[in-house]
């Protein structure tokens, strides 16, 4: 009998040890800030040309602070770049104009399904620049290149995530950049992109 009592009492003195330690050892392994690279295709709006194709790149990252299990905070920074976005005469020495995009995003999500593989809704506000520039002059010629002009941007999401391991995971969102909404000429450009989760 003194051996049970002798037992339980050692189980219940050195069990809420173990768990602190093993709270302690996870939050140590854990670290809220993350970076995280990604990939992926971008409609581009501001593409007029007759082609019927409006498909740029985007790459870029995204910083993020997760402020719950729940609760994500993030800030964006891409860059998109589409082909061949301008109408043109049909003569061969007209010059072929691309978009090229610098984004500047910052914004939250939320996970409606939480856990180590979790899908999320999110929105961004933050600012693209735009360039229209030629890329293929005519020969012999110089053609100007347009500045950069401002858009303000809203940016809903919708975010699949799964990690691998507490620093390391990968994802996949669907993101709808809305331009110019102020000026009540908003222009929808979705992008699909892919990434890793490094924290």
């Amino acid at each position: 009998m003194r051996m049970i009592t002798g037992a339980a009492l050692a189980l219940g003195l050195l069990l809420p040890a173990d768990a602190d330690a093993q709270r302690r050892s996870h939050t140590n392994r854990y670290n809220a800030y993350s970076f995280a690279p990604y990939g992926g295709a971008f409609m581009d709006a501001y593409d007029v040309e007759a082609d019927g194709s409006n498909l740029g790149g985007l790459v870029g990252f995204r910083a993020g602070y997760q402020e719950s299990p729940r609760f994500n905070l993030h800030l964006n920074l891409g860059y998109a770049h589409t082909d061949d976005v301008a109408a043109r005469p049909t003569g061969i020495d007209e010059p072929v104009y691309d978009n090229q995009w610098v984004l500047l995003t910052a914004g939250g999500d939320f996970a409606l399904v939480p856990g180590n593989t979790s899908i999320s809704i999110g929105t961004d506000l933050g600012v693209g620049w735009r360039r229209t520039r030629a890329d293929q002059p005519p020969v012999g010629t110089t053609v100007n290149e347009l500045r950069w002009t401002a858009h303000e941007v809203v940016a809903p999401a919708l975010i699949l995530r799964h990690h691998f391991t507490p620093r390391a995971g990968i994802y996949a969102s669907v993101q709808d950049y809305i331009f110019d909404v102020l000026d009540g000429t908003a222009q929808h450009s979705p992008a699909i992109t892919v990434g890793l989760t490094l924290r």
